[in-house]
């Protein structure tokens, strides 16, 4: 299958319509866990969803690419993040602190809210973790385990050609998106995160004032 290729400026996503997709799943019967996948690992981690825009909206995702020789996950696109430390407040301060070790950025973040959490083919539960981030000069300073920071065009997302892949992992059946790039397929946990967060925006109005 040929890779999608997104266009490189899109219309915004207005932000009070992203703070609403936060709020959706508050009312769902399992609003803490978005996966039935059953972690092993009693630790927690957190990811960060980092949405880059001005004042108008979102305009693009950050995600990031595994250096090709990263000792896990090599080559994979995923959010940055990983697991929680002591020293954590909490876990949307993982998050923070690992966008901060990732890619570079240490201020200028305005958390917007959790998503339920998924589970990482580690068997590991995360948590994602929303932010808005109007830096006017976006730039990123990257971990030396990672390839690059790509900047996708949010609004095309809920348009793009996703497929489903049937994944089996300890005795679960799971029908995960998969969405081609030039850079690299988007599957996994990410993609299982990342599509269900989009459903779910694309259901949500624009909140009126």
């Amino acid at each position: 299958m040929s890779a999608w290729r997104p266009p490189a400026e899109a219309p915004p996503v207005p932000w009070p319509r992203i703070e609403e997709s936060l709020r959706v799943p508050q009312c769902w019967s399992r609003c803490h866990q978005l996966s039935l996948r059953i972690p092993e690992d009693a630790r927690r981690a957190a990811v960060g969803v980092l949405l880059w825009g001005d004042a108008a909206g979102a305009r693009k995702l950050v995600l990031v690419q595994r250096g090709y020789g990263a000792p896990h996950h090599p080559g994979e696109l995923a959010f940055p993040g990983g697991m929680a430390e002591p020293g954590d407040r909490d876990l949307p301060a993982t998050a923070r602190r690992e966008i901060a070790e990732e890619v570079g950025i240490t201020g200028g973040l305005w958390e917007l809210g959790c998503f339920p959490d998924g589970v990482a083919k580690a068997r590991t539960r995360f948590t994602p973790v929303f932010f808005r981030w109007e830096d006017p000069d976006p730039a990123f300073r990257l971990d030396r385990e990672l390839e690059q920071a790509l900047m996708l065009p949010l609004a095309p997302l809920l348009e793009a050609p996703w497929t489903l892949e049937r994944l089996e992992r300890h005795g679960l059946a799971l029908d995960v998106p998969r969405l081609e790039l030039p850079q690299a397929p988007l599957w996994g946990a990410t993609a299982f995160v990342l599509k269900a967060w989009l459903d779910v925006l694309a259901a949500c109005p624009t909140p009126v004032d």
